[in-house]
């Protein structure tokens, strides 16, 4: 997103506060124009549905009438879903024409394949029946921190070689990071792999490193998830589907697909909707649980993640979004290797030593209980997994423990046989959550600073980067500095 388009969309907020019940006003676009009559020239049912623009969310689907709870809001026919057999069919077929035929040889998954596809269709343009989609789909992914960070050449590890790039690397929360640099060793391997397979077969590899990766993230961000077939009379239905050259049936093997109109819908943490695929229709259906009236915005939701979770993987985070946290796992994996270490230089009064301190990791992986330490705002107390991982590693640094008696105290007390803790573990525990927590919000503090800075010189017309990540990121560290500071006191 430009730092114009930002701008528009910060205007159209202010609007909103000052008349809380405008409504979205229908999009002329002629990208949109140009979708609605191929959906409908290709069969598309008519839906309550249009494209508009909204005053917080931009760009979203509009009711054009009252829909009902439990009313279907749009259905996509099956010959307008692409997915990853589909594909499959059309290499195999453009591999018999030259004169190689390695049905064996296709190993790609379906997020491979569907990136393949896209990226094949951006550079034939003109030239697909599928180019009006296309068409609709972003120009870049500016603000998502896997496009901005993953480089101008294929490679396994994330590029922070400009300004730009160590700004986001610096101002990204630990996990997000940790979350972005994953997809980027995923980001290569696609493309090392499809690069191999297609060389099998014959056809141009991807040679557009940045094409690639806005073709992963075209799919990383629009695909739906189909669920997959699997009873008799849905392969029964799928195997007597005719065929066309260009349209192919869901294979059962499907369970995620491209699908036109469905990508525009906006997500939305209070959403309620049900998806399904009609197999007598041969039609993926979406239908709401809940009334919108003429006018409203309609919403899907993808699930309940947090911001952090969301700008890595949509570009996007919600100025309210319930399922915030904080996340400590990298200050607890930060805090063991200081144990081990000061066990290690025999600093420490306890008698364990740092192996005993692996055994009591191996002890909470066995119970699934390492990991995932994340404390929530309004929290009146430590989170179960937070406390079974403190009261273990505490209780058995005490002088004199003995690290079979604290193991099996301590599986006592996870059974809930012994509640009892002593008043010196559960202290410590709670300095060591009190102590991490201040040096967050410090952290956290100084780097809202620093994005704030950020946000002044981009208004003064200096700006490198998108606008509206930079906001993103000032949302993320906001809520975790007022985590961080809600649970110094727990």
């Amino acid at each position: 997103m430009s730092g114009r388009t930002f701008r528009q969309r910060r205007q159209r907020q202010r609007q909103h506060e000052l008349a809380p019940n405008v409504k979205g006003r229908p999009s002329q676009d002629k990208e949109w124009v140009a979708l609605r009559e191929w959906c409908t020239a290709q069969g598309m049912p008519k839906s309550k549905l249009t494209l508009a623009y909204f005053p917080d969310t931009f760009r979203g689907m509009m009711a054009t009438r009252n829909i009902e709870a439990d009313e279907e809001m749009i259905r996509v026919p099956e010959h307008m879903l692409m997915t990853a057999s589909k594909v499959r069919r059309e290499v195999l077929a453009r591999a018999s024409d030259n004169g190689l035929v390695q049905s064996s040889a296709w190993r790609l998954s379906e997020h491979q394949a569907l990136v393949y596809w896209t990226y094949d269709q951006r550079s034939k343009l003109g030239l697909s029946v599928w180019d009006t989609y296309v068409n609709t789909l972003p120009r870049d992914f500016s603000s998502v921190p896997l496009y901005v960070l993953s480089g101008t050449e294929p490679a396994s590890s994330l590029s922070v070689n400009t300004d730009a790039e160590k700004w986001v690397a610096e101002h990204l929360p630990h996990s997000v990071l940790l979350k972005v640099t994953e997809q980027q060793e995923r980001l290569f391997n696609d493309w090392t792999c499809t690069c191999e397979v297609l060389t099998k077969f014959n056809i141009e590899s991807p040679v557009d490193w940045r094409r690639y990766v806005w073709a992963w993230l075209v799919v990383n961000t629009r695909c739906i998830h189909l669920g997959r077939h699997t009873t008799g009379n849905q392969q029964s239905a799928i195997s007597s589907q005719p065929s066309s050259a260009v349209f192919q049936p869901i294979s059962d093997r499907d369970s995620m697909a491209l699908a036109p109109m469905l990508d525009l819908l906006n997500h939305n943490c209070q959403a309620r909707v049900s998806t399904y695929f009609d197999t007598g229709r041969r039609q993926f259906v979406i239908k709401t649980l809940r009334r919108y009236c003429k006018g409203e915005e309609a919403f899907i939701s993808y699930g309940p993640h947090d911001n952090g979770f969301m700008l890595a993987e949509y570009g996007f985070a919600l100025a309210e979004n319930p399922h915030c946290a904080l996340e400590l796992d990298c200050k607890v994996e930060m805090w063991i290797s200081t144990v081990k270490a000061n066990l290690n230089t025999r600093r420490a009064r306890a008698t364990i030593k740092s192996t005993d301190v692996d055994a009591l990791v191996d002890v909470l992986k066995q119970h699934g209980l390492w990991g995932d330490f994340t404390l929530f705002s309004g929290s009146a107390e430590l989170p179960y997994r937070l406390q079974a991982a403190m009261y273990l590693v505490f209780a058995a640094m005490k002088p004199g423990a003995g690290i079979k008696g604290v193991i099996s105290q301590w599986e006592r007390w996870q059974r809930g046989e012994n509640t009892s803790v002593s008043e010196e573990v559960d202290l410590a525990v709670k300095n060591w959550v009190s102590r991490t927590c201040s040096e967050v919000a410090e952290h956290s503090s100084k780097l809202l600073d620093n994005i704030q800075a950020k946000q002044n010189n981009d208004a003064r017309g200096s700006e490198c980067l998108d606008p509206f990540l930079v906001h993103c990121l000032r949302l993320i560290w906001t809520t975790i500095n007022k985590i961080a500071i809600e649970s110094t006191s727990l």
